[in-house]
């Protein structure tokens, strides 16, 4: 029976060939905490079967080092380059082999440099203020209702969509974009973000709709993003395969 050897690990420094960000540490700062949200497993409380508050999560798993795992390499790079907004933070990024069965990959971006608790704690600020702008603030129509103009929130919610766009697996179609989230928490914040960047959208319990394909060429405008990032390709997870 052949055996399956994993590939060494390739760990990178972020930084290599990435075109200088965007200037809004702040939008940064909010995408990096989805990214960190959406790379983080949810654990369950022991015994009743509840999903643990998924910041105690992040904190918990800090305790031994910061670092995200994402089933695309794009997402890992979108990660690494968002995160050179935090202070003496570096990235690097490797591949990770895994499976019994069905061997997959994944990409794990470790940061170092900065203390992990004080990074997470400034993550988890951003992420609050964040969204707290999109949900509290906003007014039906997208605009501001007093304390954050339209700028700011459309620049939140392209963030919000482009972070689903790179972890939760979308699947593309002649109807639009579907995409399947991993609570409801975040369907809303979905829903919400599609209406402040003026696109229809659709949501069940933990499955949200977004009518057309516009939201890719909208993304593009909002924010711009590394040449390497692609969003109408549907990510999937990346099965390693017999040689």
């Amino acid at each position: 029976m052949a055996r399956h050897r994993s590939a060494p690990p390739l760990a990178t420094p972020a930084s290599a060939g990435v075109a200088p960000g965007p200037v809004d540490v702040d939008a940064d700062l909010f995408e990096a905490s989805l990214m960190l949200l959406a790379g983080t497993p949810r654990l369950q409380h022991p015994g009743d079967g509840r999903a643990r508050d998924a910041w105690a999560v992040v904190g918990d798993c800090a305790g031994a080092g910061l670092r995200a795992e994402f089933e695309t390499e794009p997402a890992a790079a979108r990660f690494a380059d968002l995160m050179r907004a935090v202070p003496d933070a570096r990235c690097w990024i490797r591949r990770h082999v895994a499976g019994i069965r069905r061997r997959y990959e994944t990409f794990i971006v470790d940061v170092d440099g900065a203390e992990p608790l004080r990074v997470v704690g400034r993550l988890h600020g951003e992420w609050t203020r964040g969204v707290g702008l999109l949900l509290d603030d906003g007014k039906a129509d997208g605009t501001s209702s007093g304390t954050a103009d339209g700028a700011v929130l459309r620049t939140r919610a392209a963030a919000v969509w482009r972070c689903a766009l790179l972890t939760a697996s979308p699947r593309v179609s002649h109807t639009g974009l579907r995409l399947r989230s991993r609570d409801r928490s975040s369907v809303r914040l979905l829903v919400r973000a599609a209406q402040v960047l003026g696109v229809a959208c659709r949501a069940g319990s933990r499955v949200v709709q977004a009518e057309g394909r516009g939201i890719i060429v909208l993304l593009s405008t909002v924010r711009p993003v590394p040449d390497a990032w692609d969003p109408s390709v549907e990510t999937h997870r990346n099965l390693v395969t017999k040689r």
